[in-house]
């Protein structure tokens, strides 16, 4: 399930920082054994948005109580959590179907996560997953079976290595072909940019977006200085200054996710 459909059907820090808030979410079920409030739920998000240097990476970060609220009453309204007690402060607690579909939204590999969440839901499902799976247990599916397996940090980390991995291979295509180009188009120096494009295409290969507008049909719209520039030169400066910095910083990555498979499945 969504995290929209899970949450909220608005937009916003629920749904932008869906990890942290699915999280904190989490986290205060679990530490609260008489049920939680809204402003549980918010420390737990800045907590771990402090944990992961959000203060100094985006300054001002937090989630508004009132979205803490609507997900809650969502949840209640979708059977996933229940109220405990009444009055104007009332508490909540997940119900155990309700942590499963949590850690399933949390766990959902095609959610859109920064390297610094990954980090973080590695490391607190080494940390946590058997307390947030005994609050699974009684569920149908053997739902805290599920939450083990689905809150493996290994597995989490390996996910995420898969993913780099082909975005180096990616970047690395891009940073050969580019300087290729900027090659070729140096050997061509003074053919017409149209001429030039369809050399390119057929001696090194067409761009990524090839499909949408060719090589040809996108420097015909170009000022012939600029259409120059882009069939040459532009295409070795964003091999140099672009796709590999880029690339060197994937591959950073990958090698930190292999050292933290081994941190966390010791």
């Amino acid at each position: 399930m969504a995290v929209d459909d899970l949450l909220s059907s608005r937009s916003g820090a629920v749904s932008a920082h869906a990890t942290v808030t699915l999280a904190a979410l989490l986290a205060a079920d679990v530490a609260g054994a008489e049920g939680f409030r809204p402003t549980d739920v918010r420390f737990f998000f800045l907590l771990f948005t402090n944990w992961m240097e959000d203060d100094h990476l985006r300054p001002g970060l937090d989630i508004d109580l009132t979205q803490v609220r609507r997900a809650l009453a969502r949840l209640v309204a979708e059977g996933h959590a229940t109220v405990v007690g009444g009055g104007r402060a009332p508490r909540y607690a997940l119900v155990p179907a309700g942590v499963l579909a949590l850690v399933e939204a949390l766990t959902d590999a095609r959610a859109p996560r920064t390297f610094e969440e990954v980090v973080f839901l590695a490391t607190a499902a080494a940390s946590y997953r058997d307390a947030i799976a005994d609050r699974a247990r009684g569920a149908p599916r053997a739902a805290d079976r599920i939450v083990r397996a689905r809150l493996d940090p290994v597995r989490i980390l390996r996910a995420e290595r898969r993913r780099l991995e082909g975005a180096v291979a990616d970047l690395e295509e891009r940073v050969a072909s580019g300087l290729r180009m900027e090659a070729v188009a140096r050997a061509a120096e003074g053919e017409a940019p149209g001429a030039l494009a369809e050399r390119l295409r057929a001696e090194v290969g067409g761009y990524q977006l090839h499909p949408m507008r060719s090589l040809g049909e996108l420097v015909a719209v170009l000022p012939p200085a600029m259409a120059r520039f882009e069939l040459g030169p532009g295409m070795g400066l964003r091999a140099r200054a672009l796709f590999a910095p880029l690339l060197e910083q994937m591959r950073a990555r990958v090698a930190i996710l292999e050292r933290l498979e081994r941190t966390v499945g010791g």
